[in-house]
């Protein structure tokens, strides 16, 4: 298992904690630098993260790194032969803007690869990507849509989220048709919900008050600071080949890889979550 980086606040500002703007283009590179050193590969990207996919390759010039990026999200109204074409164009341009560090692409919204949508679009993306043999596959919001996705068509890449609250893809067993898909892993501190203070983090979202309430009562019987406990607890997810962590600046960046070297895998269980208005941030309602 490796860290991967995202690169979302890089093109705008992000997540419950983020710092309020888009990371400057000098503090990204640094981060760039400091990663590549460290020997991480991976950059995850999109589309619709801001600017960002157009300005990646510029920033990561001369680095040995490589990206995953995303088709957005089809048009509803497209009739299938006309979705397949949206697809197709959509990875062109991520090819045209990012060239070479081009090497995996998934579909943003994973329903555009059900139903008799999907039938079109997979097909007319897996022509386009295999000339370059660019990995395919589907981001999802829930680990047992990307098995469907690859029962029905057989992806090679998915992303799915999984923190110490929302541990569903951490029974491999459950998870049968992903071994052997490449697994990346996002929202490993829960959009930074994870790493506030227990104030702030229950003022910023009540609903998690209790899982908070036993989140930092764990880390605190373990004697492990919530960043290190967060990444012991991903680590522990068998299935998971790649752990995609954002940052707002270079010093957040050094701090995640520090505790990465020194977390070791630790399943914790008894802290996931199953109530949906705490593991997904769409349906968060959050104070200022």
């Amino acid at each position: 298992m490796r860290l991967a980086l995202g690169t979302v606040q890089f093109g705008l500002a992000y997540g419950i904690a983020g710092r309020g703007e888009a990371v400057p283009a000098s503090e990204a590179r640094a981060i760039l630098e400091d990663a590549a050193s460290r020997g991480l590969r991976t950059l995850d990207t999109a589309a619709d993260y801001g600017d960002i996919e157009t300005r990646l390759a510029g920033l990561a010039a001369g680095l040995p790194l490589e990206v995953v990026s995303k088709v957005p999200a089809i048009p509803s109204e497209l009739a299938p032969g006309d979705a397949a074409a949206f697809a197709v164009r959509m990875a062109e341009r991520s090819r045209e803007r990012l060239g070479p560090l081009l090497r995996g692409l998934m579909v943003h919204r994973s329903g555009d690869l059900t139903g008799a949508r999907g039938d079109a679009v997979w097909p007319a993306l897996a022509d386009w990507a295999r000339a370059d043999g660019i990995r395919l596959g589907a981001s999802c919001y829930d680990p047992s849509d990307a098995d469907d996705l690859a029962r029905r068509h057989g992806i090679a890449l998915t992303q799915v989220p999984g923190n110490a609250f929302d541990q569903r893809i951490a029974d491999a067993a459950a998870h049968a048709p992903l071994r052997g898909v490449e697994v990346h892993l996002r929202s490993a501190f829960l959009q930074g919900l994870l790493l506030m203070s227990q104030d702030e983090a229950k003022r910023r979202l009540p609903a998690a008050a209790s899982a908070l309430e036993r989140w930092h009562a764990d880390c605190a019987r373990r004697g492990t600071p919530p960043l290190q406990a967060a990444l012991a607890i991903v680590k522990s997810f068998s299935l998971v080949s790649h752990v995609v962590v954002g940052v707002d600046s270079l010093a957040q960046w050094t701090a995640i890889a520090d505790a990465w070297e020194q977390a070791l895998p630790c399943p914790a269980p008894d802290l996931a979550c199953a109530r949906p208005e705490v593991i997904d941030p769409r349906l968060w309602s959050t104070n200022p």
